[in-house]
């Protein structure tokens, strides 16, 4: 089975493949293209011009965090096929900055029409009056370094739909995947200004090394990397940054308005949680979706009984909290209900086996347990089952977090230090410029005695050099080895696939 879209849920999905891989019985193989929405939802339509060869049964799934356009889901409609959207995880666009907080009274703040005038280049500088107005006490005095993504990128598709949700006067240009020079691909235009990263990471990274930047990237991506994120103006004019709490609100919201989401199998065009109200909601909140045809039943019988036990297990309970461990945010049962039911709309191979699990229940969806005999037949994906990398990770796991902040230095330890270095550097220094000019006015002495003056006084800086270093190796060992975990530690080992009976 092979699928392919966002980056976002990437790792994720890498992740819940080699489980799957482990934990059949029969081979299986999974493999996901991480390659961008906009290119996931092309594969899943079908053939361009180019004459390639290509088939859309090439790709079992496509994934995206933005729903099928609407000009894709008419071509499809055309030919005539249908597609359901299954809801597998909900995350949040950050807007990230690194501006630094001896420049900041406060967190930085940025309602949404400011942070359109920023894109537009109206604003051009940190001290722009508009800015100063919502972050009181701030010094920064720097020009704004603005960062975007090239490429199609449902990152750039959510940014720029929610600035002109909010404000169309600030934000001109609408909400699109990409922005680009050539009027007949993008009649949008450009950007008008800013330099263009490719991806997450391209992002992140130029945001940490170019101060007084700005850039917008999936909350997951930019927390790893421990960049600072702005507060930005909520529906009910609360500043909030991205948070669990945050997130859920908006999906929870949404379901409770009702018309936000629809029918699995219509169009989701237009389907977003942009500025949905409560106070603490999040206002750039996405869902991601696996995009799934209506009809399996041209798929060889196999791959198809395979995608379906995969997305099974994506939307389970345990698929969820691996999503957690991405970045992402666990749905809502309603959300899962709803994921369910597009499954449920699929018309599989008549002539398909379906994967069963080692559950109570034989789905997905019930908690793990040991069904003697039956977990031993062929199309059984069974958690008492699993691969030797994975196990290893897990006590890897186990070990770092066994490690508590007193294993590292703290900064202001490490600055303690730095500082007495630099004490001890400046007295050598001194004490050095007053023996030599105490040798220079000893002309009437014996050359001699000076001679072993000056060797005596080399000596001691050689020595003082040595203690410097050996300061440093000691350091070093005690504050940033970690040892590798053994696996034959006694009483280290991760109990896994206990038989419930034992």
């Amino acid at each position: 089975m092979h699928g392919s879209g966002t980056t976002n849920p990437s790792k994720f999905f890498w992740e819940l493949g080699d489980l799957m891989e482990c934990r059949s019985k029969e081979p299986v193989h999974l493999t996901y293209r991480a390659v961008g929405s906009s290119t996931g939802q092309k594969e899943f339509v079908g053939p361009d011009d180019k004459d390639i060869g290509y088939d859309f049964h090439e790709q079992d799934f496509g994934a995206g965090d933005i729903p099928m356009t609407q000009s894709y889901f008419d071509t499809m409609k055309g030919q005539n096929r249908d597609m359901v959207h299954v809801p597998i995880t909900v995350g949040a666009i950050g807007v990230f900055h690194s501006v630094p907080e001896s420049d900041l009274a406060q967190p930085l703040h940025l309602d949404a029409c400011t942070l359109g005038l920023i894109y537009e280049g109206e604003i051009e500088r940190w001290d722009d009056p508009r800015i100063l107005a919502l972050n009181p006490g701030m010094t920064a005095s720097s020009p704004i370094y603005v960062a975007h993504r090239v490429k199609g990128s449902s990152s750039t598709s959510g940014f720029t739909e929610y600035l002109t949700k909010k404000n169309a006067t600030c934000w001109t240009r609408g909400g699109h995947k990409v922005f680009g020079p050539d009027a007949e691909l993008h009649p949008q235009g450009d950007w008008p200004t800013g330099i263009g990263k490719e991806g997450s990471g391209g992002m992140s990274t130029y945001i940490k090394e170019r101060s007084y930047a700005i850039g917008y990237i999936d909350w997951g991506h930019g927390r790893a990397a421990g960049l600072s994120e702005i507060a930005l103006l909520n529906h009910d004019k609360a500043y909030v940054k991205a948070t669990k709490e945050g997130i859920e609100a908006a999906a929870n919201q949404a379901l409770e308005l009702g018309d936000v989401y629809k029918r699995p199998d219509e169009s989701f065009a237009g389907v977003n949680l942009y500025d949905i109200q409560g106070e603490k909601t999040y206002p750039i909140v996405l869902t991601t979706y696996i995009y799934l045809a209506k009809d399996y039943t041209s798929w060889p019988a196999d791959t198809a009984a395979a995608t379906k036990a995969f997305v099974e297990m994506v939307i389970s309970p345990d698929g969820q909290k691996i999503a957690e461990e991405n970045g992402f945010v666990e749905m809502p049962s309603a959300l899962v209900n709803l994921a369910k039911q597009a499954i449920q709309m699929v018309q599989w191979p008549d002539d398909m086996v379906p994967f069963t699990f080692e559950t109570e229940d034989g789905t997905a969806f019930t908690p793990a347990k040991t069904q003697k005999e039956l977990g031993m037949q062929p199309r059984v994906i069974s958690a008492k089952r699993t691969c030797y990398g994975d196990y290893e990770r897990k006590q890897m796991l186990v070990k770092v977090n066994e490690l508590n902040s007193d294993s590292f230095a703290s900064s202001s330890s490490l600055n303690d230090v730095q500082q007495s270095l630099a004490d001890g550097l400046s007295t050598r220094d001194a004490r050095i410029s007053a023996l030599e000019a105490q040798l220079e006015d000893n002309d009437d002495e014996d050359d001699q005695t000076a001679t072993f003056a000056k060797a005596g006084l080399a000596l001691g800086i050689i020595g003082f050099i040595c203690g410097v270093m050996a300061l440093a190796v000691a350091l070093t060992k005690k504050h940033a080895t970690v040892a590798r975990p053994s696996i034959y530690t006694p009483g280290a080992a991760v109990e896994m696939n206990k038989p419930d009976d034992v």
